[in-house]
């Protein structure tokens, strides 16, 4: 089965059913193969006669450039055709017109592949933070078991040299299958958050999500809910360490991952504290249409045709509330759609767009009221959120946390007015900064998360 896309990028899918739009430009996308990360890179262009042309490359393997021998665009559909080493990629245009969702094929490897537009001569892999051994801590290589959950996951513990035991955090990841350092575009960012709490005293475990990495478990039919079991199986074993203090564990979740956090505090008593990271505060469908918003802003839509598409999103989540089988629904959504398309029938690959909004993990999503699990929280709560996320909006997340009445009285929230949802300093928040910006984790956020953590763990 291949791997589902990252949600990161398809948490809400709006659908779209826009005139062409163009391909032109540089596209550049990151495959994962046996562990290592690949750059690859299409180049495309229309001719005189209007015709698409281009070539791709693989920089980090060669220097030559392959001729794209075949490219067919149907409005915002393309397939892309590289006899020469094999390799085919579908892909269409997301809402975002710099942003392509898709498979790439070769031989008998399949991946699913987020391509960017990117104009700029670097790589786009320059990370002026990674780290890399020598490192000043103990890491070491761990797996551990969810039993209720049926899955083993593995991961890196890092913690301080030298006797004692420590305080401790787990990092959870957000949406999407991502490896333990929620790698991502080249930024490593968990990797570079676990370095720099191991050096200020504390113990870190980090694991890849299932079915990545070393990590196993069913992952297709897996919701949040699943991935909450995982994290608890962490905090059950991270209990038992010997390095690590019992009383003194908490959980940083970024994005989907700081839900998370949340719904293990609300009934795990071994966590003394959480930090969200990003953290969507508003229920699933309401952050869906605020998000589809947010990006379609940033992407140059009129506010008449965001106004549109809110309300064409808002009934297609309608649908998708109704307890239903997912043959009807499937068929409610479709004559839906049909309507948004002025009565003309959907074609093959619009069909196509339809199935992640039919997997358990979006219908599950769309019901999730983060202030349910909030409200039951008793630990304190530290929540930053960056001025220019566009996938969790920071003044209506921030604006609904105030609101909650919650059991905790020590929250600390905090704005970085200019980073975005990846948390790194950015110009406008679109997917495309994700990948050029050679920032992976904002230093300051770092910097006052730990001060935050060393308070609450004296």
């Amino acid at each position: 089965m291949m791997k589902k896309i990252l949600y990161l990028f398809l948490i809400c899918l709006q659908y779209s059913c826009a005139n062409a739009q163009t391909f032109d430009g540089s596209w550049k996308g990151e495959v994962s193969v046996s562990g290592q990360k690949l750059l690859l890179v299409f180049n495309l262009k229309q001719d005189s006669n209007d015709n698409w042309i281009g070539t791709f490359e693989s920089p980090m393997q060669t220097s030559l450039k392959f001729p794209i021998n075949t490219i067919k665009v149907n409005k915002d559909s393309i397939t892309m055709d590289v006899k020469a080493i094999g390799l085919f990629y579908a892909g269409y245009l997301d809402r975002d017109k710099d942003v392509m969702k898709g498979v790439m094929k070769q031989g008998s490897f399949e991946s699913a592949m987020i391509l960017v537009r990117s104009e700029s001569d670097q790589s786009g892999l320059s990370r002026k933070q990674d780290v890399f051994p020598p490192y000043d801590y103990v890491e070491q290589e761990v797996t551990f078991q969810n039993v209720k959950g049926n899955a083993t996951l593995a991961g890196t513990l890092t913690y301080p040299k030298g006797g004692g035991a420590f305080p401790a955090v787990i990092l959870v990841n957000g949406s999407g299958q991502q490896n333990r350092d929620s790698e991502v575009f080249g930024h490593r960012p968990f990797k570079i958050l676990a370095d720099h709490l191991s050096k200020n005293g504390f113990a870190v475990l980090r694991y890849d999500d299932r079915g990545i990495g070393g990590s196993k478990g069913e992952v297709n039919l897996a919701t949040t809910v699943d991935f909450a079991s995982d994290a608890n199986a962490a905090v059950d074993f991270l209990s038992r360490q010997q390095m690590v203090k019992a009383e003194k564990i908490g959980i940083i979740g970024h994005s989907e991952g700081a839900l998370i956090a949340e719904m293990v505090a609300a009934e795990n008593n071994k966590v003394d504290y959480i930090a969200l990271l990003s953290g969507p505060v508003l229920k699933g469908d309401s952050l869906l249409i605020l998000q589809s918003y947010a990006l379609g802003k940033v992407a140059g839509l009129s506010e008449p045709a965001l106004e549109i598409n809110k309300g064409n999103n808002r009934k297609l989540y309608d649908i998708l509330l109704q307890e239903e089988p997912p043959k009807v629904l499937a068929e409610s959504l479709e004559k839906e759609l049909i309507r948004q398309n002025n009565g003309n029938a959907l074609t093959s690959d619009m069909k196509v767009k339809l199935s992640p909004m039919l997997i358990p993990w979006f219908k599950t999503f769309l019901r999730i009221d983060p202030g349910y699990y909030l409200k039951q929280v008793t630990v304190p709560i530290f929540a930053s959120f960056g001025g220019k996320d566009i996938q969790v909006p920071a003044n209506e997340n921030i604006y609904a946390l105030q609101r909650l009445h919650l059991n905790t009285t020590d929250v600390t929230i905090k704005d970085y007015p200019n980073l975005n949802h990846l948390f790194q300093n950015a110009q406008t928040g679109k997917i495309e900064e994700y990948f050029e910006n050679p920032e992976s984790f904002n230093e300051q956020l770092m910097d006052d998360l730990t001060k935050w953590l060393k308070l609450k763990t004296k």
